[in-house]
């Protein structure tokens, strides 16, 4: 397993390592995304969509659960966990595609499906802190796993 951590300090260096990641991966590829409420988890499918070469405004699929992007040199298929409102057929239908599959609030994925789903990739991105708990401006860390 290769471990990727990054200090970023601003939205756009969020992006940044979004697309620079895409440009490395292959298609099938499920990427679990975690991370506090606010951190910057679409930012980062942002980053991953350009990446890939999506033309499409990318959005977050918060209340409708998918977003399916075609444009690019390989599709994307945007999954957001938050709300919980994808159901179990259309994620055997999406998991069997060849696509990214960009899954935020990928901690509650198998909860949700009683699964056991295994990212090809999984990233964390959150909130820096001083000693005294206090969240640092525009400051995250994002933590890469892949494999």
């Amino acid at each position: 397993m290769k471990k990727i951590v990054e200090v970023t300090k601003s939205p756009s260096e969020t992006f940044n390592i979004g697309f620079n990641l895409a440009s490395k991966i292959n298609s099938p590829t499920i990427i679990g995304l975690s991370g506090e409420l606010g951190t910057g988890k679409t930012i980062f499918a942002k980053g991953v969509a350009e990446g890939l070469g999506i033309k499409e405004l990318i959005t977050s699929p918060t209340f409708l659960g998918i977003n399916e992007y075609y444009s690019g040199h390989i599709p994307l298929i945007h999954m957001d966990f938050y709300k919980k409102v994808i159901n179990k057929e259309n994620l055997d239908f999406y998991t069997k595609k060849n696509a990214v599959i960009l899954i935020e609030w990928f901690e509650n994925f198998n909860s949700v499906f009683n699964t056991n789903l295994k990212p090809n990739i999984t990233v964390h991105i959150k909130y820096l802190r001083d000693q005294n708990d206090i969240i640092h401006d525009n400051e995250r860390q994002i933590i890469i796993e892949i494999g």
